[in-house]
């Protein structure tokens, strides 16, 4: 009996062995939904990033809710790669085409158009900018979508964080 046992407990850790591992992300369910900007952000902070230029009253609008942007992703994904189109809404309206690479978390904008609805509202300049600059994403879920991108000025690493959006 208790060799019996053995057998079995030596035949359960051996099964991860035989499981086929997959280093890739599920593209379609992390992308193709519509998502709400929190923040633009330094990597690995939180809260936003502090622009030279920008007065904290612009920032504001966007915590307390009285801006905000959109951006809704549709595509088709085949062999770990997904491309399709992209609509924004809220403080800019723009549109284009993305694709994002599973295996290498690439991800980019393409033919990306339009304006911020406010001409003062240099935040939606920085997000459009930001779309614009765009070249991989990081830890992403379906809960958070968070793209990377250089900005031009100072050089750092930034990240548009995205949360789902729930209309």
């Amino acid at each position: 009996m208790k060799k019996n046992i053995c057998k079995i407990i030596g035949l359960l850790l051996l099964l991860p062995l035989f499981s086929e591992c997959n280093d890739t992300d599920d593209l379609s369910e992390i992308f193709v939904r519509k998502w709400k900007l929190t923040y633009i952000t330094k990597v690995n902070s939180h809260g936003w990033y502090t622009f030279p230029g920008i007065d904290d009253s612009n920032y504001k609008e966007y915590r307390d809710g009285n801006k905000s942007f959109t951006l809704t992703l549709s595509g088709n994904e085949a062999d770990n790669v997904i491309q399709g189109t992209f609509i924004g809404a809220g403080s800019v309206i723009t549109s284009g085409k993305w694709n994002a690479n599973g295996k290498s978390q690439q991800f980019g904008m393409h033919d990306v158009e339009g304006s911020p609805t406010d001409g003062k509202d240099k935040i939606a300049n920085k997000i459009l900018e930001g779309l614009k600059l765009v070249n991989s994403y990081k830890g992403s879920d379906s809960n958070n979508l968070f793209l990377h991108y250089e900005e031009p000025t100072s050089k750092e690493e930034l990240c548009l964080v995205f949360a789902p959006s729930r209309n």
